[in-house]
């Protein structure tokens, strides 16, 4: 996390997640129940999902592309985007990036690490990537 609410676009997730039309932009969006935010291409189209705002992409593309969460997001959601320095973990099924509205969950850290109660706050000691695909229930369903 860097300061005023940025966090630093991974390359990934700009080639599936930027609408790179005239302005390249992503739209932030939340799951109203469990308070967890995701970006995509286009707002979210489920009910069960909140739309927020879209900003532009600062510094896209390139490893310098950065998002800012946006104020309309709910208080307790844009608090884990207020604090310098906490890493935040973007988080994609195949499916969500392969949807005609692509997806990724944006997570604090202790947001991710809470999926897996078994690892400690050192990290776990096993590839993430195993780690999530053998809990199918990770997230909330996909948002499309």
């Amino acid at each position: 996390m860097q300061s005023n609410r940025r966090v630093q676009l991974p390359e990934l997730a700009q080639e599936y997640v930027v609408d790179d039309g005239e302005d390249a932009i992503v739209h932030w969006n939340y799951d109203a129940g469990s308070q967890f935010v995701f970006i995509s291409r286009s707002p979210a189209r489920k009910s069960e999902y909140r739309y927020a705002d879209w900003n532009v992409v600062d510094g896209y593309p390139g490893e310098n592309a950065r998002i800012r969460a946006p104020g309309k997001l709910p208080d307790a959601v844009v608090e884990r985007f207020e604090v310098e320095g906490t890493h935040v973990v973007f988080l994609a099924s195949a499916e969500m990036l392969s949807d005609d509205n692509p997806s990724a969950w944006v997570l604090s850290w202790t947001q991710f690490m809470r999926m897996f109660p078994e690892i400690d706050d050192e990290g776990p000691d096993e590839d993430v990537g195993e780690l999530v695909s053998r809990n199918p229930g990770f997230m909330p369903s996909s948002p499309f």
